[in-house]
């Protein structure tokens, strides 16, 4: 297959597809990637969930490494986001993007953002391994999970 880290953006296109495919039709899990920032902000506040913003440029190798199998394909990770909206944002798409991530502080990629339902947010910046990303996802639901109802007496 071809290194999407090599590839120019119609390889690396050609490399995700084949790969999604492969992988859909052996059955794994996979992201439901949407590309539109603010129709998946939308769709996160109406339906009370996470939202994972991984904000990446196609040209960059460590965003290729973080999209690899070496960290968010791997399926554990994969797993961790079944029930969020995913974001996937791409440099390239234009300013506005930019302008997007910016409101989390962020400037550079890779960068992956969960936003909780109530708008607090928590972004790590750079490549980091699969152990590192499964702490961070971890702890920011820790830290924002929604609070139990109260028992009745």
């Amino acid at each position: 297959m071809m290194n999407p880290c090599r590839a120019g953006r119609v390889g690396g296109l050609l490399y995700l597809v084949t790969v999604l495919v492969a992988g859909g039709a052996a059955g794994c899990l996979q992201y439901d990637w949407q590309h539109d920032f603010e129709r998946g902000e939308a769709q996160a506040r109406e339906q009370n969930k996470d939202m994972f913003i991984f904000y990446k440029y196609y040209l960059d190798s460590d965003s290729n490494r973080m999209l690899s199998s070496e960290v968010l394909s791997d399926p554990e990770i994969v797993s961790l986001f079944q029930d969020t909206i995913n974001v996937l944002i791409d440099s390239s798409f234009g300013p506005q993007y930019e302008a997007y991530v910016a409101r989390f502080g962020v400037s550079s990629y890779p960068a992956s953002i969960l936003v909780a339902p109530n708008g607090q947010y928590e972004t790590l910046k750079g490549f980091v391994p699969k152990q590192r990303f499964i702490e961070f996802v971890r702890d920011f639901r820790r830290k924002h999970a929604p609070a139990e109802p109260a028992a009745e007496p």
